[in-house]
């Protein structure tokens, strides 16, 4: 089975759009996985999101769900938490420790977490084969506890991005998706481009139900 692992360590702040420009519809950034296509067809909405139940995680997922299905004008990504990680189209967990359930930090972010999202593709290379796993993990315990409530939570937004189908930004972008973002929220390119990628065909099919 062939394997592609999406991976970052996270530090961001807070920014703020100008939402009296019309919306552009233009991608900011590449869409594509390697050249390959993913997204959730319209047949599978909505996708299905088991979290870890320990710690904060069931929040932080359904905060980041909210924001992204936020980005949509159509309703083209919906998605639902549910408790049995076997009825999941993605699981997402802690790698290892589990950060204690604090506020997070509103000050200048620190660097103390990390996420990795990881596709696994069946034998033709065109569908995945299980559900897509992301993990997030504690780099840093010299950081205070609500600075790491404060990466994990930006964290799981960026790969929660990963699961919808987006790659990284290029390094030159602002957005949510670049590997090491300076937002806590997805943002006008990430909007644009992920608009944009759910009225692209896919090359690659969803997992098995």
């Amino acid at each position: 089975m062939r394997r592609v692992a999406l991976a970052a360590a996270l530090a961001v702040t807070a920014a703020c759009s100008d939402v009296s420009a019309p919306p552009n519809h233009t991608p900011a950034y590449a869409y594509d996985l390697s050249g390959e296509i993913f997204h959730w067809p319209v047949g599978r909405l909505p996708v299905r999101y088991f979290a870890d139940t320990r710690g904060p995680m069931r929040a932080y997922v359904q905060r980041a769900l909210g924001l992204w299905e936020h980005q949509f004008l159509y309703g083209e990504f919906r998605a639902t938490l549910v408790p049995d990680s076997a009825q999941a189209d993605v699981i997402v967990t802690w790698t290892d420790s589990v950060p204690p359930d604090v506020p997070p930090d509103n000050g200048p972010p620190v660097q103390t977490c990390g996420g990795a999202t990881l596709l696994t593709f069946d034998g033709s290379g065109t569908a995945l084969a299980t559900p897509i796993h992301t993990s997030l993990s504690v780099l840093a315990s010299s950081a205070t506890p609500g600075q790491l409530a404060a990466c994990m939570q930006r964290t799981v937004v960026h790969e929660i991005g990963h699961t919808l189908g987006l790659p990284h930004s290029p390094d030159s972008i602002v957005a949510i998706m670049n590997a090491t973002p300076l937002l806590v929220t997805p943002n006008d390119n990430d909007r644009r481009t992920v608009e944009y990628l759910y009225h692209v065909t896919p090359t690659i099919a969803p997992p098995p139900r």
